[in-house]
């Protein structure tokens, strides 16, 4: 794009969206037409691929996700495995699923026109520069009939557990965004407490587990790697991250004092002086010996039996963060 034409923006609307239903034509009209706006509606019959490429091809400078962390990953995906444009532009995620834990910590933090109309305005007054922020992405490799998947969260055992219960159950009652997450997770802990657990739910799951070659195994209640800096309702369940890009937890299967010790793990400064079996650090390499399902940002895959699951972060990509 000629240096001194005017950043061109491409929206990606999911139309499909809860959230979008009624409101989407405000949306739209907030972000404007003219040569300077490409609006493109991700809907039944459409793809990333076909969409992405479109906006590619149209030189845009600016990608605007319209969606939950589900699209968000399938746009990652798409831009970082196939890599349709030249130059990655930056992205905008505007947080409009039923969840939206990627956009809370690197993304508008509304939702509404108002938010759209100031992001407009930066790209305008040509300041947005001032509100990007990098944030490595996942590469999940060896996945059961899927190429390789990129995004920000992965969970395996409890973690798909909690992920399947928030959506089954919280989402089902009109809970959404962090509230839904809030509710997930005090309905775990209290369950726990009282020595009662959903059926067929938290059973811990055998993993074996090398971090840049450092070798665990056991029984795991829950896995997780991520590159956000916050995770749900604000927490950071992982230290000692200085190690690697991709922040690694694991508690083992059962755990001890899980109740006691939640806050700690959550959002505790001293979290070394955990029981024996919470365990955190940061890698550069994971590798996950288990033929078990899991979750990219809330979309659900299923590893393969007959080969490690590798998790890397190869690659950062420019959010815009207000």
């Amino acid at each position: 794009m000629n240096a001194g034409a005017a950043l061109r923006v491409g929206v990606i609307h999911n139309a499909r969206s809860t959230r979008n239903k009624e409101t989407l034509g405000e949306l739209r009209g907030a972000f404007g037409g003219g040569p300077e706006v490409v609006q493109l509606d991700f809907e039944h019959g459409t793809s990333l691929a076909e969409l992405l490429d479109e906006l590619a091809q149209r030189e845009i400078g600016l990608l605007v996700v319209n969606g939950g962390d589900g699209t968000v990953q399938g746009v990652l995906t798409e831009l970082l495995e196939r890599r349709p444009f030249a130059e990655l532009p930056p992205v905008a995620i505007l947080p409009r699923g039923m969840a939206n834990m990627t956009a809370n910590d690197c993304g508008l933090r509304r939702r509404d026109p108002a938010m759209v109309r100031r992001l407009q305005g930066l790209v305008r007054e040509r300041r947005l520069a001032e509100h990007l922020v990098t944030r490595r992405v996942l590469r999940i490799d060896n996945i059961a009939d899927a190429q390789p998947q990129w995004g920000m969260f992965f969970g395996a055992a409890g973690i798909y557990d909690a992920i399947h219960l928030c959506k089954g159950e919280v989402h089902t009652r009109g809970l959404k965004g962090e509230l839904a997450n809030l509710v997930t997770l005090l309905h775990l802990l209290g369950n726990w407490a009282i020595g009662r657990k959903p059926a067929g739910m938290l059973e811990g799951e055998e993993v074996g587990m090398r971090l840049d070659g450092q070798e665990r195994r056991g029984r795991q209640l829950l896995v997780l790697a991520t590159t956000l800096d916050r995770l749900v309702v604000r927490s950071r369940p992982y230290w000692r991250e200085e190690l690697g890009p991709v922040r690694f937890t694991s508690i083992a299967h059962p755990p001890q004092r899980l109740v006691r010790s939640a806050r700690q793990v959550l959002y505790g400064s001293n979290r070394e002086r955990l029981p024996e079996g919470y365990f955190s650090r940061g890698a550069h390499r994971v590798e996950l010996d288990m033929g078990l399902p899991f979750t990219i940002d809330g979309q659900f895959f299923q590893a393969r039996a007959d080969a490690p699951l590798v998790i890397t972060a190869p690659q950062g990509v420019r959010f815009v963060r207000l």
